[in-house]
């Protein structure tokens, strides 16, 4: 089944098409999208500009072209903060139907709704009380949660757009614009506040959607993750300069770099209202949550989140794995081991959850080539986009593929000194433990049937039971076992 999703909103109009099979698995066919700015001085006149109305029914035909010739068999368009307002909005809607997008307008509590959907299909939630926030051209959601659930939310009636038809600024712009901006932020804050129940609980993690923040993630130096005081110097740089400088400087949309400052302006005023110290970005939004919602009426019961993890990983093991049998061992044998090593390593069960899809995956670069074939896998993984799971996760199973053989991990490797600190951590303890399961399956005959760590003495026990005098075995063990007798500072022995 072919479902095609238009997110028809203040700034921008995205599309999504994706292909789905009876599991909900899905494969993108196509994105598309067009900076039209739809709410540009809406604030002002109440009504879209003719440069604007004619530009965004412009974007629609040509999106109604890609879903004809992908021959979709679903389409759907929503529309947001703009057309929930402009006096000619139903001119558009009606203008929009003639050409083969029929557009449902929706409040903006049904759009953090299926933002909510189309995250909680995405990611693992953070354990710690976390805001989901889309910050749109027109508007700002909010939905605060707790362990992953929905407690509160709130729909802002301002998002970048408006705010910067609101509080015009000179290019570049001056302290005073400085000063008036920050005033004004904090009046709608306060406003937003009056509606929301007072125990709501400081949240260290805001979840976003959009991709304004996505460029304030990378002129922040991070990839899809910044914290306040990365946020706060990069707004202070913006606020110097003007908007030709940064588009030059960032490679960030002409139409966007307009509004930047402002925008960099109004995400500080949120994390600081919040409490949160960091922004982690997602590459979903509304679009995707209309797919889940259509396939939800449609009957399909969702999959769970893990479901879909695991989905994707055997999904890519299942085009480029030589040998199931034997990576399916040694992920058996892997989680033999860190159930003896989870006190001593200070791990839990989402490294456990790591190490199993790291195991799976350990022997994808055989695919390319035998030699080298472990940096060819993390190389797969990292390009794979495996659905479910962050980037950093991504990159932390990538990684302890690519050490699951030759040299142990070190700084001077330039992917694992990028990590962050407990990731290093992690990926060395992850890889250690895939190289002894690994050399357990020498033979690929699956001999070696149960394995336990004895760590209450010097030195540490390791117990085999198996078929077989497990000659190979024991002889890579020397070799691949190097890491983990190292990280363990002690000597091993080998008990059959």
């Amino acid at each position: 089944m072919r479902i095609a999703a238009i997110d028809v909103g203040s700034n921008s109009i995205h599309l999504v098409v994706v292909e789905t099979d009876a599991l909900g698995n899905q494969r993108v066919l196509a994105r598309e999208k067009h900076m039209v700015r739809l709410g540009r001085g809406l604030m002002k006149t109440g009504a879209i500009g003719p440069e604007a109305f004619q530009a965004g029914l412009e974007s629609l035909a040509l999106m109604a072209e890609v879903v004809r010739g992908l021959q979709c068999d679903t389409l759907l368009a929503c529309g947001t903060a703009a057309l929930r307002e402009a006096a000619n909005a139903q001119t558009f809607v009606r203008e929009a139907a003639r050409l083969g997008v029929p557009i449902r307008v929706i409040s903006g509590e049904e759009e953090a709704s299926l933002i909510y959907l189309a995250v909680s299909r995405a990611i693992p939630f953070p354990e710690v009380p976390s805001v989901l926030m889309d910050v749109g051209g027109g508007s700002t959601e909010l939905t605060w949660l707790v362990a992953g659930r929905p407690e509160a939310s709130v729909s802002i009636p301002w998002g970048i757009q408006r705010l910067a038809d609101a509080v015009p600024t000179a290019n570049p712009p001056t302290p005073a614009d400085l000063v008036r901006v920050r005033k004004f932020l904090r009046k709608v804050v306060r406003k937003a506040q009056a509606g929301l129940p007072e125990d709501l609980p400081k949240t260290p993690v805001i979840l976003a959607t959009s991709g304004t923040l996505l460029d304030l993630a990378a002129g922040s130096g991070g990839q899809d993750t910044f914290d306040l005081d990365r946020l706060l110097a990069f707004k202070r740089r913006l606020w110097k300069t003007s908007s030709q400088a940064r588009v030059a400087e960032l490679g960030v949309d002409a139409k966007r770099a307009e509004v930047l400052h402002v925008g960099a302006s109004w995400v500080a005023c949120l994390m600081k209202w919040l409490g949160a110290t960091q922004v982690r970005c997602l590459p979903v939004g509304l679009r995707e949550g209309m797919v889940w919602q259509a396939l939800a009426r449609g009957g399909m019961a969702l999959p769970v989140l893990g479901d879909r993890r695991r989905a994707s990983v055997e999904a890519l093991a299942a085009k480029l794995d030589p040998d199931p049998g034997h990576s399916r061992h040694v992920a058996y044998l892997a989680d033999q081991l860190f159930t003896d090593l989870m006190p001593e390593f200070e791990l839990g069960d989402p490294e456990r959850e790591l190490l199993g899809y790291a195991a799976r995956l350990h022997d994808i670069g055989l695919s390319l080539s035998e030699k080298g074939h472990h940096k060819h896998g993390a190389y797969l993984i990292t390009n794979a986009k495996l659905a479910g799971f962050w980037p950093a996760e991504c990159e932390a199973i990538a990684q302890v593929v690519r050490y699951h053989r030759g040299k142990a991990p070190r700084m001077a490797h330039e992917a694992f000194a990028a990590l962050k600190p407990w990731t290093r951590h992690v990926v060395e303890k992850l890889a250690a433990i895939v190289r002894v399961a690994d050399a357990l399956d020498r033979t690929r005959r699956q001999s070696v049937h149960q394995v336990r760590l004895d760590l209450s003495g010097d030195p540490v026990r390791l117990h085999l039971t198996g078929a077989g005098d497990l000659k190979p075995e024991l002889e890579s063990l020397k070799d691949k076992g190097r890491l983990l007798w190292r990280l363990l500072g002690r000597e091993v022995e080998i008990v059959r």
